[in-house]
Formats: structure tokens, sequence, C-alpha cells
């Protein structure tokens, strides 16, 4: 028989509807209430009585709370009996201790997928030994986006092997898309397995495990369904200049895509027309929760925009971040006004804020709601090291950031340096 053990540790989120936990069953089933807006709630568990007591708790899983009116999550149980709890913090992080508590929720980083073996451009560096073997083992070839989907797969688009690779949650890695040769595959519904592709530096992934490739050199988008037959999506009048930036809604009737200094959309009804061609050189693509517009970033100039894509100001953009290339990040000032040097990858996070990926800065940044950046994991040119370190332990950790995303379990996935890396940081406390 199962015996759990909780209770709840947590500021109040208000002085009226405290926090607390409003079931529990033997499934392993947990709902609590009015946990913060803006918060992280960890589940915590001990194994006897007298660790509690000598408070030896250790943190099992984090969830963001985005909703204070309630939360459910299901816990692995075994026949062991266990004593959990529940705490809940605040990471509002226009609050010096909201943006504590969230460096808190995050614990060790990882080197995810590539030996780094992968430094010269335009080299292919895939070897058919590395198929089905553990992803840390395999040279990547300028990846350049990795992205999750729901059933916490990772997909990477590897540039100058001409593929999209997978990475399992055993992770081993696995090619989903390319013949790692160049070429310019059918149109026709076709497995995705034996479409030549040429280049491809863009990439969009539906929780459904759906994706979508930017084919640069084809100057296409393709798409590949979950089971793993790929169609052409749309191909690009005249091709793609430089091609890194993609995102496609949920139903597939808009995309939107970065060529070069140009912003171009998607849909079936207009096919491909120009948004905006006043940027310098684009990096990625998020759309917001409302999908009115699409947060873009210019590496080029060094800053971020918002641009809308429907209705009267179609094609507008809007400064959000960044005032060009200069200075290096200062830690606790306005992102309106800092020097944002290579500004790449961006992310929205499921409380409030945005990371940032800088390739020239050589740092992920995060930006609070009240357009405050800090230097959320440092790096420098040549770094790259913290493997099984807290993630924001003192030192360079990284190089040449070029995106950065969370998986749907909140751990933080970031493609960086030019030798081929994709690193990961764990969603979960570390140990008291």
């Amino acid at each position: 028989m199962f015996f759990h053990l909780l209770f709840c540790l947590a500021t109040a989120a208000s002085a009226t509807t405290p926090f607390g936990i409003s079931q529990f069953d033997r499934t392993g089933q947990i709902a609590w209430t009015n946990a913060f807006a803006n918060g992280v709630c960890t589940i915590e568990g001990v194994s006897t009585l007298a660790s509690q007591q000598t408070n030896q708790w250790q943190p099992l899983k984090n969830y963001f709370t985005s909703n204070s009116a309630n939360g459910m999550v299901t816990l692995p149980v075994n026949s062991d009996n266990r004593f959990f709890r529940v705490l809940a913090v605040d990471v509002s992080t226009n609050t010096p201790q909201g943006y504590t508590n969230l460096l808190e929720s995050y614990g060790l980083l990882h080197t995810f997928a590539g030996t780094g073996a992968g430094a010269i451009d335009g080299v292919n560096y895939w070897s058919a030994g590395f198929e089905g073997g553990y992803a840390t083992n395999a040279a990547l070839s300028r990846p350049h986006m990795a992205m999750a989907d729901e059933a916490g797969n990772v997909f990477i688009v590897d540039k100058d092997s001409h593929s999209v690779l997978k990475v399992t949650p055993d992770g081993r890695i696995h090619t989903v898309a390319g013949t790692h040769y160049p070429g310019d595959g059918p149109n026709a519904a076709t497995l995705a397995t034996q479409v030549n592709l040429h280049s491809p530096n863009g990439l969009y992934v539906h929780g459904d495990g759906t994706f979508f490739i930017l084919d640069t050199g084809n100057g296409k988008v393709r798409r590949v369904d979950a089971k793993g037959v790929m169609t052409t999506l749309f191909s690009i009048p005249g091709g793609l200049n430089v091609g890194r930036g993609l995102w496609v809604d949920e139903g597939e009737l808009d995309a939107v895509i970065g060529d070069g200094t140009t912003l171009k959309l998607w849909n079936p009804t207009n096919g491909v027309t120009i948004l905006n061609e006043n940027f310098v050189d684009l990096g990625n693509i998020i759309a917001t929760a409302k999908e009115k517009n699409v947060i873009v970033t210019d590496r080029g100039d060094d800053k971020v925009y918002s641009v809308d894509i429907h209705g009267k100001n179609l094609g507008v953009r809007t400064l959000i971040y960044g005032k060009g290339h200069g200075n290096p990040v200062v830690e606790g000032t306005s992102a309106v006004t800092n020097c944002l040097n290579g500004v790449r990858g961006i992310w929205k996070l499921p409380s409030d804020g945005y990371l940032l990926a800088l390739h020239e800065g050589n740092q992920i940044l995060h930006v609070d709601g009240a357009d405050i950046v800090h230097v959320f994991i440092d790096g420098q040119n040549g770094a790259h090291s913290g493997d099984g370190d807290w993630f924001h332990s003192p030192g360079y950790k990284i190089a040449q950031a070029r995106s950065v995303t969370m998986d749907s379990q909140g751990n933080i996935l970031i493609v960086e340096n030019d030798s081929g890396y994709v690193r990961k940081i764990d969603f979960q406390r570390m140990s008291p």
C-alpha cells in the first residue's frame, strides 16, 4: 500500500487565499490552489520521517504556474512509502527576489548533443556510425536551432549535414529528415529521410511532433508530419538569400520567414508576400500568444522588434530591445538602452520576460517584465565549459549562442558554438 504525506510551503499568494493542496490520491495526482500567477511550484520528497525531520528533502519536479486559481500534475508512484511536500515561489522577475527565485529554480548545465568536432563551416561531419547512438558522441555540422515537442523529443536542424536530427528522451540521436547529402528532393509526400535538403538552417516544431524546415539552399519550407512524411508547404519565389528564422502557426495558415534583410509572410490565400525589408541580418522568430504579431531578432542590427502580421498595421515594426552594437550588456539596466551584440535567438518564458541569445555577445540574457536585462548565463569566444555545474555559477560557459528555446518540461535548450553543441539547463532546483 502506498502512503504519501503531503503539505505545502509558500508565501501566501494573497493575504486571504493561501497556497494549499486541494487533492491528492493513490494514483499520484495532486492539485493545488492559489499558487503565484508568475511562479514555480516544486514537488519535493523524502523516504523516511527521520529524513524529513533533518531537512533532507530532495527536489523532484518543477512546474511553472501562470494561473493562481489552480494547478494539477501527476507524480510517479512506486511501492515505497514516501513523504512529499509542495513549495511555491514567486518568479515575477521585475523584482530582485523574483529573479533570484527564477535562477534558483534551475539547476545543472549539460552538453546535450555534439562533440565539438565540427568547427569548419561547409564541412559535413556526419557519420553513419552516429545513427542511433548517444547524441553526445555525434559530431554536429553547424547546427542552428534545437526545439522540442510535447513528448520530449528534441529536433536539431544541422545545416552542413543537410539534415534534421532528433534526440529522443533516452539521449540517442536519429536522422528524421534529409539524407546527409545536398540536393533538392521531391515536393510531393515522401518519407522525410529520403528527401535531399540543401543547407537547412531554420526549424519550427509543433507539440505533436510535426516540424517545419527552412530548406535555405532550395528556397522552400518543408513540412514533416508525425509519421515522418515530408511535403513542401511552399516555395519562396526567387529563393532565399540568408534564411534562419521560421515560425509556422498551429493551424498552418500563416508562416513567417527571415530572408536576410527581409521578413516575409506566407498564407495559402496570398502566397509569399513581403512584410518588411528594412532589417540588416534577421535571426530567429517567435509569435506572441495571440499571434497578432511576431517577435524577431535582427542579428546584424543588434535589436529586437515586434512586427504586425495581421490587420491595418501589417508589416509595421516596433523596436522592443537594443540600441545597436557597442559595449557589453550592463547587468540590471534597461534592455532598451543596452547593446545586444549579435542578438540571434529569442524565447518567451511561461512567466514574464524573454530569453535572448547573443552570438557575438556570447551570452544568454533574461529580460524581465519591466524590460530590465540580466546575464542569465555568461560566455566568451572559445568557451565551452560548466557541464555538471549550476548554470549560473561564476565563469564563462558558452560561446556564439545561436538559439535558445524551452521544452514542455521547462528545460532550457541552447545551440552554441560554431563547433556544434546543444546545451541543456535542467528545470530542477539543486538539493538543499
